[in-house]
Order: C-alpha cells, then sequence, then structure tokens
C-alpha cells in the first residue's frame, strides 16, 4: 500500500484538489466573458466550467504510466486506482454539500453541485481515455469537452445546447445522468485493469 500511495503521488493530488475547492468555493460565482460561435453572440462562462479540470487532469499525471511490476502485483491496483478517482469526487461532493445547502452564505449552491457534476464528467472521460488513448493523451479529452463547450456551447439567451454538459443547470437531468454514467465507465474501465487477459 505504501508503495501504491507513492508511485500515486497522493500527496500532490490531495493538494491540487483541496486548492481547486479553494479556488472554486472563492470564485464559484464568477464568470467569464467570452464570444460563441454555438448560436450566442457572447455568453458569461461560469468558472466552475473550467476549474474541475485541475484535479481530473492531476489525477492521471499522479496515475502515472503503470510500471512492470503492476502487471504481477498481488494487490489489486487498478482497483485501488479506481477507488482513488471516487475519493476525489466523493470528497468534492461532500465539500460542495454545505454549500449546495445554503449553509454557506455569498456561494451561490447551484454552481456548486455544477463543480461536482462536472467533475465527475471530466474525470470519467479523462479515465475513459487513459484506459482506450494512454494515459498522456487522456487529459486532452476532458479539455477539449472544456473549451468546445466555452466556445460553441451556448445558444441565443445564453442557454446551453443539449449536448453541453458543463454549462448546463445542474436540474438538467441529461447532464448529471451522463456525467455520472462516464464516471462509472471510467471507473469500470479503470478497474478492468485487474480482471484476467486472455490470449
Amino acid at each position: 500500500m505504501t508503495w501504491w500511495l507513492h508511485t500515486r503521488r497522493t500527496v500532490l493530488l490531495t493538494i491540487v484538489t483541496a486548492g481547486f475547492w479553494t479556488v472554486t468555493l472563492v470564485l464559484v460565482n464568477t464568470s467569464l466573458p467570452l464570444p460563441q460561435l454555438g448560436g450566442a453572440t457572447s455568453a458569461n462562462v461560469p468558472f466552475v466550467l473550467f476549474a474541475p479540470l485541475a484535479p481530473a487532469v492531476a489525477l492521471n499525471a499522479c496515475y502515472g504510466t503503470p510500471t512492470p511490476v503492476e502487471a504481477t502485483a498481488v494487490r489489486r491496483v487498478a482497483a485501488l486506482d479506481s477507488l482513488l478517482a471516487l475519493a476525489v469526487v466523493a470528497a468534492t461532493a461532500a465539500v460542495a454539500a454545505p454549500v449546495a445547502a445554503g449553509w454557506i452564505s455569498g456561494v451561490d449552491g447551484f454552481l456548486a453541485e455544477s463543480a461536482v457534476r462536472n467533475l465527475a464528467c471530466y474525470t470519467g472521460l479523462a479515465l475513459i481515455g487513459r484506459t482506450a488513448l494512454g494515459n498522456h493523451a487522456s487529459t486532452a479529452i476532458p479539455t477539449l469537452l472544456a473549451l468546445t463547450v466555452s466556445v460553441f456551447g451556448y445558444g441565443p439567451g445564453q442557454a446551453a445546447h443539449w449536448w453541453a454538459w458543463p454549462a448546463a443547470q445542474p436540474s438538467d437531468v441529461l447532464s448529471s445522468a451522463g456525467s455520472a454514467a462516464l464516471l462509472v465507465i471510467g471507473l469500470y474501465r479503470t478497474a478492468r485493469g485487474d480482471f484476467p487477459r486472455h490470449s
């Protein structure tokens, strides 16, 4: 376990995730005016569309490239990797819960919920990409999604298009269910690394 904690750079991941929480709570009500090519002339893109990229990308970076010893390890390393990803999302949900409940004044609870949903979405995409494309290329997938949504994701009246899940309202069922599904698929594909490989 000590070896796994060291190779997964969990201290670095904890620092990045805690920094994400701090910055999000401070800047959760902040938005960036960006030009739009998706129907709107411009849109105020909320900070929480980009902020969850930090822990999602850091998670993949902390996984690193699998070492040869992992292939013969007795412990289920891939299952531990899945639990680490789940822990990051669950801890973020726990931090956002009092904000969403209105216990912290001056912070938009809906945006806090969006931060959790977007983290689940980006983490799921990064995990899926890691198993399909490799560790380094996978971080580009959630980043490209965030950039695409920020420029093409808004229609007239700054309403998010149906596919622009990170820009949708927290009450949007499709974005919440889709993000949760991406996370579950990513966790499953990661944990499959422990399954026996048939030749």
